[in-house]
């Protein structure tokens, strides 16, 4: 038996099936797949696909067996083989990943089969018009998958995952605008030069322009317009010291490439990432993590030996967190981890442990692997040990402790290096934060540090 939806939920859903490509783009944690798989019984869909993020799949699966009013015969794809099954009718659904998704467009067009109904869960991954994911998937210079279906739903809690002109993408998706992106750009937003460079704003007589053209094609809502209660948020910006040999070897990178400081925030400020995957700066980065961990280490046995509660710790790289990981436990404290390389199972089991065990104190995930689709409300005190350089994905982080199920204040701290380029970039994050919020009309999940407390 299906459990049924809030009423919110079913009024999101039936908007959605009034138009045959919509935006779902609630707030994270109020159910947007639970009013997706909605939508999808409300038009008797009985043939399609749902494409997410890889560590997702097994909670589509979970969800649609809690949510679904028919009896589908659903594929989790995760090979050719589950595709090709797919394609021949031993399954209505395929629950697939972005890159599995794109590696098998070309095959599934040349079908012409339309489906009822294709979903992109977190669809913040389609912002890249140039990304082949996006051409495959939304078309730009080819025919796109989401031509194929009767009913295509945009669903995502960060539709302007880094910047306001990330919402290009979902405008041409939803067929709200013909421009090409530079004249969609030379529209809406101007160009004001920074310490580095230049940055987009948008312009500010266009700012409600753009707003209505969103409002008309997607529906989003907050917590507390949907009468959800949500304690506090309190976040903040603690600076640690990084031991002398380690700030030393930073120094010494920095020196060999003298203006590299520069290229890492002009990269950032200019939306132009690509500079960022340089071998240096990649080094860089994974350094000051390195660094970083240790006196973060450090600093959380002491907060664990004076009987802090559970805490959730996420990281960019992978090598820091296993540092820690590896800390805590040869000091006799337990702890779950998922990362890349964590297997999905295991993921879903770090999740169940650290919800359900008292001796689990904390809780280790990778950004980009455990910062969607988690909830790990059993906890109130997060850190973000090393911050994307993307806002949103920071805000997705924190959002896995508050979101629905939390009764208590949540507190927040972005752990930076001292005297570090970590500096820099939490205020370019910052910046970033705010301009998205002016165009959604309302803060995102992590507030702008340059409201926050400083602590040392």
């Amino acid at each position: 038996m299906s459990i049924d939806l809030f009423a919110y939920q079913a009024e999101a859903a039936d908007v959605m099936c009034s138009r045959d490509r919509f935006g779902l783009h609630d707030e994270m944690g109020i159910g947007k797949t639970a009013t997706t798989i909605g939508a999808i019984n409300r038009i008797l869909g009985s043939r399609g696909m749902i494409v997410c993020p890889a560590m997702l799949r097994a909670n589509w699966l979970r969800e649609w067996e809690k949510f679904s009013k028919y009896d589908l015969r659903v594929c989790k794809g995760k090979d050719q083989h589950d595709f090709i099954a797919w394609r021949r009718g031993r399954f209505d659904m395929l629950i697939t990943s972005y890159e599995q998704a794109t590696n098998w467009a070309s095959d599934f067009k040349r079908d012409f089969e339309v489906l009822d109904f294709l979903v992109f869960d977190e669809a913040h991954y389609l912002k890249n018009q140039e990304a082949q994911r996006t051409k495959a998937l939304l078309g730009n210079g080819e025919t796109g998958l989401v031509e194929f279906a009767e009913y295509s739903w945009h669903v995502t809690g960060t539709p302007m995952s880094n910047d306001p002109m990330d919402i290009y993408t979902f405008l041409r998706f939803a067929k709200a605008i013909d421009l090409e992106r530079e004249e969609f750009v030379r529209y809406f937003f101007e160009r004001r030069p920074t310490k580095f460079g230049f940055r987009h704003f948008t312009k500010s007589h266009m700012v409600g322009t753009l707003q209505a053209l969103i409002a008309n094609n997607s529906i989003r809502r907050t917590h507390k317009d949907v009468g959800m209660y949500l304690p506090p948020i309190w976040l903040k910006e603690v600076l640690i010291e990084g031991d002398a040999n380690g700030v030393k070897q930073i120094a010494d990178a920095v020196k060999e490439y003298p203006h590299l400081e520069a290229m890492i925030v002009y990269a950032i400020e200019n939306e132009d990432l690509s500079l960022l995957d340089a071998p240096h700066i990649a080094t860089l980065r994974r350094l000051v993590g390195k660094v970083k961990a240790v006196a973060y280490s450090q600093m959380l046995k002491w907060e664990l030996d004076a009987g802090a509660a559970k805490r959730v710790a996420f990281f960019v790289h992978t090598e820091p967190l296993l540092y820690l990981r590896n800390f805590l436990q040869k000091h006799g404290y337990q702890c779950v981890v998922a990362y890349g390389d964590t297997p999905e199972v295991e993921r879903q089991d770090a999740v169940k442990r650290f919800m359900e065990d008292p001796n689990v104190s904390v809780f280790l995930g990778n950004m980009r692997v455990a910062g969607v689709g988690l909830t790990l409300t059993e906890s109130s005190e997060i850190d973000i040990v090393e911050s994307d350089w993307s806002p949103a994905n920071n805000a997705q982080a924190i959002k896995r402790v508050h979101r629905y199920g939390q009764t208590e204040e949540v507190h927040g701290r972005f752990i930076t290096l001292a005297k570090s380029i970590d500096e820099v970039v939490n205020r370019i994050v910052a910046q970033k934060t705010a301009n998205i919020a002016e165009i959604e009309g309302f803060s995102m999940a992590a507030a702008p540090l340059d409201v926050l407390e400083r602590s040392t």
